[in-house]
């Protein structure tokens, strides 16, 4: 598949119907011969409980973190009460709790409370709790209806846009899960424009990969999109979404499983998770690394990675730090992290296994230009040593012994 030769995918591409009265928009995107609905708009808590309602549930069991409970997900569950019981389970916020533990207990909570084959799952929340309602449904019965309710930007243009769900192990990131497909994506654009800058700062650095990695012609569209100051409208974020299901839409309609050309989705994932699993790259304030910008400073070590290599010019890297730097992320690692550690992490990425390499090797997904990915082997992983990627480290860790930005090394 030559992904330059494709025409930029529209937001209609992804489009089924028109908008709808009460300033609600459909969307759909087809996966694994599944229509999946999306349904955007802003303070539609009557409507996604009405659409929710339409699935004929006997219970529902919303899934969500204890931040977001107090929340969006504790006033969507007493509207669904009145459809159906309806169980809420949280988990404390964190990426150390999307784990085994969290899911078992959820797993004999659920049961408990009498979850049948007609039950519905609902995650509500960023893609810690999405990913751990994806496998608590895809599990449960060997399967239940899955309903998502992103409450974050990266959640949104990103995770619940597909059929991976998975939670972590000590060894590394998303390396237990299935494949489930979701009945419907529920996205209220007022609750996801309600974060902080930080995390909206966050958010769109998927859509910022979608560009860098596969569909350029949107560079443009979101140089005049980011804002450092993130002080973005639910309009700004509804076409940042859009940017977001164009691409991956397509992407999903050609390769469900994210195998072949879905792969390049994880542009900047083999370093950004190894960071975020890490645990010790920080960001402003000393709170632990964001999923969005472990991915931002993991491309940005793809990028040079690939440069050392002689495959990307200067002109792409200078796109790379462009767009980044217009997010509002620091490209630096702001507390001191052993290379060693990233590469332990790396060594069970769970892209390993696509492609065969030897001890002393990376497999990563590289661009020779933007928007233009190495396909070698038709796996779009290539093999790199792993002294390129500890000097893309060590670049990372020395930008933040110089940062002047204010939140350098503590």
């Amino acid at each position: 598949m030559d992904l330059q030769a494709r025409e930029p995918a529209a937001a209609a591409d992804a489009t089924a119907a028109p908008p709808l009265p009460s300033g609600l928009r459909e969307r759909s995107f087809d996966i694994a011969g599944k229509r999946v609905r999306v349904v955007l708009g802003e303070r539609i808590e009557a409507e996604m409980a009405a659409a929710l309602a339409e699935l004929d549930a006997d219970r529902f069991v919303v899934v969500t973190d204890a931040r977001v409970a107090e929340l969006a997900a504790g006033a969507l569950a007493q509207r669904l009460e009145r459809t159906a019981p309806t169980l809420l389970l949280s988990h404390p916020p964190g990426e150390e709790f999307k784990n085994l533990a969290t899911l078992s207990r959820f797993v004999d909570l659920a049961l408990d409370f009498g979850v049948t084959r007609r039950s519905v799952v609902v995650a509500v929340g960023g893609g810690i709790p999405g990913n751990i309602a994806g496998v608590l449904a895809g599990l449960l019965f060997r399967g239940l209806r899955l309903v998502h309710v992103p409450t974050t930007v990266i959640a949104a243009c990103d995770s619940v846009l597909s059929v991976k769900q998975a939670v972590n192990t000590g060894h590394a990131k998303n390396t237990v899960g299935l494949y489930h497909i979701p009945e419907a994506v529920l996205v209220d654009l007022a609750v996801v424009a309600n974060g902080s800058p930080r995390d909206l700062r966050s958010g769109t650095c998927e859509t910022v990969k979608n560009a860098l990695a596969i569909e350029p012609a949107q560079i443009p569209r979101l140089r005049r999109l980011l804002r450092r100051e993130a002080d973005y409208s639910p309009a700004d974020l509804g076409e940042i979404f859009e940017l977001s299901l164009a691409v991956k839409g397509r992407l999903l309609l050609e390769d469900p499983y994210e195998k072949h050309a879905g792969v390049l989705l994880e542009y900047g994932h083999t370093v950004g998770h190894a960071l975020e699993l890490a645990g010790a790259g920080r960001g402003p304030g000393g709170d632990m690394i964001k999923h969005g910008e472990a991915v931002a400073l993991g491309m940005t070590a793809a990028a040079d990675v690939a440069h050392r290599a002689g495959l990307l010019d200067a002109e792409g890297l200078a796109v790379h730090e462009e767009l980044i730097d217009r997010i509002g992320i620091c490209r630096c690692l702001t507390v001191g992290i052993a290379p060693e550690t990233v590469l332990h992490h790396i060594a069970y990425d769970n892209k390993r296994g696509y492609r065969s390499c030897d001890g002393s090797e990376v497999t990563m997904v590289l661009l020779r230009a933007v928007g233009a990915p190495l396909n070698a082997e038709q796996r779009y992983l290539t093999p790199v040593p792993q002294t390129l990627v500890a000097a893309a480290v060590h670049d990372l860790l020395r930008r933040g012994k110089e940062c002047t930005a204010g939140h350098g090394p503590s």
